[in-house]
């Protein structure tokens, strides 16, 4: 036996209020001056009847669609995974939705992503560790306006947009730092993508510590992970070949490339930390599980994420402040380089 069920519409919710469609409308959109006495008839009225809101018919009265558009390179990396739990806790304790696009680091689909986000008419995007030169982010990010860009590289968007970066080089002197004070001062760095803010800045700080600290350059230090993730991390490590025998300290990109190198000196016979100590960036939780466990940099991440739409909202209602929010890191030493 099928049973019809009547939409409850805003004509419903004002007849049982004995107030005027009108009003009902500027409770559930919090406008106008209204009696507390109103509200509380109408607010009674709506969980009364189970009234459900339409979100195109809020959108043609708000002029917003309450969606938030978030682009990030992988879904497959924990750091930001946790960025897109805490932007959306924040989005959804706001009444607003995330629409997550993964561009799986392509120029193309970034792009394409952004364009998709506007067609569909969201209220803003954050986009996370763009990969697109500056020429082609610039444009995108003067078209759409309500943007806030984490980790991205370049300065000539920061008047545009809200920004919001991680202090790379500065996490990165912590981790050289504390490897030279513990004695070990033949370093190499297993590093990320070269599109990439993140890993750019990483590198710098990398080199940028060793040569305060006496220490000229040297092209040896610097071997790219093609991914910069678990496998990556692992065949990068086994490429270092004859190189092995002269470092002592292994600085990686992020926890994924740390925990597949020291996956590969298992594999040699090579002891963490005995003979080579392995620091990685991020602190994810396998940081934790890896055994010998990882001495890496902490990022809180979903304050990042959190920060990221809290900033979007703010320029969205019209406070477009022209700031950029740089967040510390801290070292957490473990077991890979006490």
């Amino acid at each position: 036996m099928s049973r019809s069920t009547k939409r409850i519409t805003i004509m419903d919710v004002a007849d049982y209020a004995g107030v005027t469609k009108t009003t009902v409308s500027r409770v559930l959109n919090n406008k106008g001056e209204i009696s507390s006495e109103t509200r509380a008839k109408v607010l009674t009225a709506v969980e009364k009847l189970g009234y459900r809101r339409s979100r195109i018919a809020r959108s043609l009265a708000t002029d917003r669609t309450y969606l938030l558009g978030l682009i990030v390179p992988t879904i497959a990396n924990e750091f930001f995974i946790e960025i897109v739990r805490g932007a959306e806790d924040t989005a959804w304790k706001n009444d607003y939705k995330i629409l997550l696009c993964n561009t799986e680091g392509s120029w193309d689909r970034e792009q394409d992503m952004f364009l998709f986000l506007e067609d569909i008419q969201v209220d803003g995007i954050v986009v996370c560790s763009p990969r697109l030169p500056e020429d082609r982010l610039l444009p995108l990010v003067e078209q759409f306006q309500n943007v806030v860009v984490v980790n991205g590289q370049g300065l000539g968007w920061h008047d545009l947009a809200g920004a919001i970066r991680t202090d790379d080089e500065g996490g990165m002197a912590q981790v050289v730092n504390h490897l030279l004070n513990s004695g070990r001062h033949r370093l190499t760095y297993l590093g990320g993508p070269l599109d990439a803010r993140t890993s750019i800045k990483r590198y710098y700080g990398f080199v940028n510590a060793l040569e305060k600290a006496g220490y000229a350059s040297n092209p040896d230090w610097y071997t790219t992970c093609h991914p910069a993730n678990l496998q990556g991390g692992y065949e990068a490590f086994k490429q270092l070949g004859s190189l092995l025998s002269d470092i002592d300290g292994v600085v990686c990109f992020n926890d994924q490339v740390a925990v597949g190198a020291i996956r590969a000196c298992a594999e040699l016979g090579i002891r963490v930390p005995d003979e080579i100590a392995i620091t990685g960036c991020d602190d994810i939780q396998l940081a934790t599980l890896v055994q010998p466990s990882l001495t890496t940099l902490q990022t809180p991440k979903q304050e990042v994420g959190a920060l990221a739409v809290t900033m979007l909202l703010e320029r969205i209602s019209g406070q477009h402040k022209q700031e950029t929010i740089i967040i510390e890191q801290r070292l957490i030493i473990r077991e890979s380089a006490p």
